[in-house]
């Protein structure tokens, strides 16, 4: 079942045009920039985009002109882990990783897990009460437990990847917003 819903939704976003990705991502980034947990925040990890997710790259280079510590996964297949490492540069610090993913270089300096202040991942669907769907690998819940208790979890994502349910395991992690470009999601905890 989890595997039909995650083909259907990657090709629902994958139809949308390049003027949809960007507009839409450019209404989300604003709507993040806006909110009180990422100004308060120093340490910031963040996914770097592929495949018609919600666009990173301008994110990325706000939050560096803020003075923000903005780091990105490197994936570790063998060992499936995320190492965050920091983004200076999106032009020359990048370099395609795993899967097919835009990644820092592997000289670039990283963070501890513990030292994140809030983290944006990437999901393929999230039900209305912030729960995700990876795309598979595990990587992130895995990831996610790790984190300080404090640590601030946003999902981003376009409207249409927003379910009144996904489905979900008993490992999935709840996270604390998702943001699309028409609403702020909060769990009902």
């Amino acid at each position: 079942m989890k595997k039909e819903f995650r083909k259907k939704v990657i090709a629902d976003r994958k139809a949308k045009d390049k003027d949809f990705i960007e507009k839409n991502s450019d209404i989300i980034t604003e709507k993040l920039l806006q909110m009180d947990c990422i100004k308060k925040a120093q340490n910031i990890m963040l996914y770097l985009d592929f495949n018609n997710e919600v666009r990173t790259d301008h994110l990325i280079n706000k939050l560096i002109s803020l003075r923000k510590t903005v780091t990105s996964p490197i994936t570790i297949v063998e060992d499936r882990v995320l190492i965050p490492a920091q983004i200076t540069d999106l032009e020359n610090g990048i370099k395609v990783g795993a899967y097919n993913i835009r990644e820092p270089k592997p000289d670039a300096p990283t963070l501890d897990v513990k030292d994140l202040d809030l983290v944006i991942v990437p999901a393929v669907a999230y039900s209305e009460d912030c729960y995700r769907l990876g795309y598979g690998g595990g990587y992130y819940d895995r990831f996610i437990e790790r984190l300080r208790d404090d640590a601030v979890t946003v999902g981003i994502a376009f409207d249409l990847q927003i379910f009144p349910e996904v489905p979900k395991e008993p490992h999935d992690a709840q996270l604390d917003y998702i943001i699309t470009e028409t609403r702020i999601l909060t769990p009902n905890k």
